[in-house]
């Protein structure tokens, strides 16, 4: 069989067994069982078809069996294991992919004889760590790190290229993992091995490790790792978790735990904020930072002393005028915005840090999966050893994952030393500050899980999004959502009503409006929850998604509790007017205006529905209401000129089209309309003149000027003006004769 051959059979085979169509997805196991001749897999296959035979009868016969769907699901669990074996082994030999590499690389080297290697050689760098300081050879302890290093990597891969796990190698595992015979990096990178795997194959027994490990172990490290890795590993495969009562049982013994319904949600709200990581990585690299470098000149001006010094921004307070311009100038509030998102966990600095991701360092897999840590010989090289306390500073720098703080660490090796040297001595000099700051603050345990848990799940995004063979993984960070609120194992934790709300309004403020709707539906049912605004959100959710009609159903029954509500009235009317049932939009909007007489957003509304129902007299004289309740704002003097100029009252609308081009910003609408009403006072010298300078407010887009200026030809055509001299002017405009001035 080709590999295509060999991909599209296993793709049909576990596609039957999802569906259930278990005779089906025989034929398709056989077909690649046989092509092995291997007697283990076809003596097994046929064990599992016999017992489906069987069963099969008992059923023509009538024969009610209690235990046919215990017998069921282990005739489906054998048939998706055979399969996969059947697909690796013969997959192994011709593919270039990764995982078949190290597969074909290690070979029959067990688990436990590479441990002992590596623990063997971590021996040997701590004697060598341990010789007195004159003595110490850092050439010595490099080499015996890097050796430690590669075993670190070895371990990893035989972890992940094991399918199915061993019975001695999960014991071993366990062991590892959830004691202290190993570092704590290493045992991190063992919890990431495993979802590697599971990423490739699914395999409950390296996903039943992952659950002890989050029980067990008492490193917070390892222990909300292997809780990340594990609800991945549910979300990627939940066919095959759902009906698993090993994982089921092993869940319900967890959810006694103090802090697993607290882990759980905080994880599944970080994975859904990571999905929201793109619009936030534009957010930073088309906006905030380019605004704030287009200011940057004015900013050197503007925080020089007298001495042509530049002022430490520490200071700012001592001139308040330089806050005043921060201030004006919007950097503040860029800054401000940049501040909140990193507070609340938004992954900012990806945008900063995914071009450093090509260094030789990240293309060993294992390493995007690693745990900061200073005595990391990539740290060690590009820092120096003498360097620690600048390396303690990344270490601690609180809004950076452990990928990127290695990227940091690389990219100052990079730099000149001269360079390299300044930013080392600025950056050590903030340690004692740093440090002081830490020890001021009381310890807390909650603070220091929720940083793990962003931080990992942000190394996680990188992997599966930057690794250049990121594809060759099943792509969970695609999992629409990355909702865990249909994980029926976790369906306890992830649809507790609290849980809900926060991941919908999570999912609403970022616009994922879907997700929003089906966590605010579901606690519309909810005996607990207590929130009388429910049905209002749920509208409003369903409006913002252009559902219209369910926005008005869920508004209509919040008027049912709340009747004098004008934000209510509001939406409603929006959407009555967005379905072009405008008496009803007008009627609501009206009741909503009763309720908030200085409104004048919501008098100049009505006056836009007036308008749209052709009743241009009466929307006139709401605007003129508006315009007297609005000051100085003149958000009024647009819809008057263009009511007047429909009730042909020319020179009114050229007084407010002029009021507009002298006290206002006019725009090329502004001057379109100014055009109209001259060219309907018989000043066609004078309309041309405007066109031109809408035209030019266009940036000269000839058919822009065209598409607009014959959207209101029918009403040019109601006030007199033929087709044909519409054709004229339009050609006069965007042809124009050099001898008329502008």
């Amino acid at each position: 069989m080709t590999i295509k051959e060999i991909e599209n059979t296993h793709r049909r085979a576990q596609q039957c067994l999802d569906n259930a169509e278990v005779g089906a997805a025989f034929t398709h196991v056989q077909a690649m069982a046989h092509a092995l001749s291997r007697p283990d897999l076809t003596d097994e296959l046929e064990r599992l078809h016999m017992s489906y035979n069987l069963m099969l009868k008992y059923l023509a016969q009538g024969i009610i069996d209690p235990q046919r769907d215990h017998i069921l699901a282990d005739i489906c669990q054998g048939l998706y294991l055979l399969s996969d074996k059947s697909y690796i082994a013969l997959k192994e030999p011709l593919s270039p992919e990764v995982f078949y590499a190290r597969r074909r690389e290690l070979g029959n080297t067990s688990l436990v004889e590479i441990i002992e290697t590596y623990r063997s050689a971590l021996k040997e760098l701590s004697l060598v760590q341990s010789a007195p300081d004159k003595q110490n050879d850092s050439h010595a302890i490099l080499s015996r790190l890097h050796e430690a290093e590669s075993l670190e990597t070895k371990i990893f891969n035989r972890i992940w290229s094991s399918f199915p796990l061993s019975k001695d190698d999960a014991a071993n595992l366990k062991l590892c993992i959830t004691g202290d015979l190993l570092p704590v990096h290493t045992r991190c990178l063992m919890v990431a091995a495993l979802l590697l795997g599971l990423m490739t194959f699914y395999d409950e027994a390296k996903l039943l490790i992952l659950l002890e490990a989050y029980s067990v172990s008492d490193e917070p490290q390892v222990q909300l790792r292997a809780l990340t890795c594990a609800m991945l590993a549910l979300l990627a495969h939940p066919g095959r978790t759902d009906c698993s009562q090993a994982i089921q049982l092993r869940l319900a013994t967890m959810s006694d735990a103090p802090d697993f319904n607290d882990d759980v949600w905080r994880i599944q709200v970080q994975l859904a904020r990571s999905r929201n990581t793109e619009n936030v990585q534009k957010r930073v690299r088309n906006d905030l930072i380019p605004n704030i470098m287009k200011m940057r000149p004015d900013i050197i001006d503007k925080l020089k002393d007298k001495d042509s010094q530049i002022i430490d921004l520490s200071d700012i307070e001592a001139n308040p005028d330089w806050q005043q311009w921060l201030d004006k100038s919007g950097i503040t509030r860029r800054i401000e915005e940049f501040n909140a998102m990193q507070l609340e966990g938004s992954d900012v600095f990806i945008a900063t840090f995914a071009h450093l991701k090509t260094f030789p360092f990240f293309k060993t897999l294992s390493n995007w999966f690693l745990p900061f840590y200073p005595a990391h010989s990539s740290v060690v090289e590009n820092l120096g050893a003498d360097k620690l306390s600048l390396a303690e500073v990344v270490q601690h720098a609180p809004y950076l994952c452990n990928s990127d703080k290695y990227s940091f660490c690389l990219s100052l090796g990079s730099l000149p030393s001269s360079q390299r040297s300044m930013m080392s001595a600025q950056l050590e000099e903030q340690n004692a500050a740093l440090n002081e700051a830490r020890q001021a603050e009381l310890p807390d345990a909650r603070k220091q899980r929720i940083s793990i848990i962003n931080a990992f799940v942000q190394d996680l995004y990188r992997f599966f999004k930057l690794f250049s063979r990121r594809r060759e993984f099943i792509a969970v960070m695609d999992n629409p959502g990355l909702d865990m609120t249909d994980c029926q194992p976790l369906a306890h934790v992830t649809c507790d009503s609290h849980v809900l709300e926060l991941l919908g309004t999570l999912y609403f403020k970022n616009a994922f409006y879907d997700d929003a709707i089906k966590c605010f539906t579901r606690l519309e049912g909810m005996d607990d929850v207590t929130d009388d605004h429910i049905y209002q959100k749920i509208g409003f959710a369903y409006q913002s998604a252009g559902k219209i009609q369910q926005a008005l159903t869920y508004y209509k029954r919040h008027e049912l509790l709340y009747e004098n509500d004008s934000w209510n009235m509001r939406h409603m009317a929006a959407c009555y007017r967005n379905l072009g049932k405008l008496d009803k939009a007008l009627d609501y909007y009206r009741r909503a205006e009763a309720l908030s007489p200085g409104n004048v957003s919501l008098t100049l509304t009505v006056g836009h529905v007036l308008l749209e129902q052709n009743n241009t007299a009466d929307a006139l004289q709401q605007y003129y209401k508006a315009d007297l309740m609005d000051g100085a704002a003149h958000r009024a003097w647009r819809p008057i000129a263009w009511c007047s100029f429909v009730l042909s009252d020319y020179q009114r609308a050229l007084d407010y089209y002029d009021r507009i081009a002298h006290d206002d910003k006019p725009s090329a609408q502004d001057m379109l309309n100014r055009g109209h009403v001259l060219l309907c006072m018989g000043r066609m010298r004078e309309a041309i003149q405007a066109y031109r300078r809408s035209l030019k407010f266009m940036d000269g887009d000839a058919a822009k000027f065209r598409e607009a200026f014959k959207g209101d030809a029918a009403e040019l055509g109601a006030h007199g003006v033929s087709t044909v001299d519409q054709a004229l002017i339009l050609d006069a405009v965007c042809t124009p004769d050099p001898t008329i001035t502008t």
